[in-house]
């Protein structure tokens, strides 16, 4: 099984929801493909989350930065303890 690391599997984790509501909103007049479309992305992102604990628990970072647009100032994204359940409680109930 291909193991992607903490960074990346966190990109896909903010990334597939905004492509999921892209395929959505193609899909809407077909209201079967459209929920299809919504129980896969639910899924995706339930499965990135359990990744990305898995990463975690292997000794990964979870930190990703995206842009420093002053000096000390990142934008970036880190996951803590209290995020991650949060995250795997949340992608789960959906």
């Amino acid at each position: 099984m291909l193991q992607l690391p903490a960074s990346e599997l966190i990109l896909w984790a903010i990334a597939l929801p905004f492509i999921g509501a892209v395929g959505v909103a193609l899909t809407g007049r077909w209201p079967n493909l459209r929920e299809g479309v919504t129980l896969a992305t639910g899924s995706l992102v339930a499965w990135l989350a359990f990744s990305i604990h898995a990463a975690l628990r292997a000794g990964d970072t979870g930190r990703v930065v995206l842009a420093e647009p002053l000096p000390g100032l990142p934008v970036a994204f880190s996951v803590e303890p209290l995020g991650m359940l949060f995250a795997l409680i949340a992608s789960t109930l959906w």
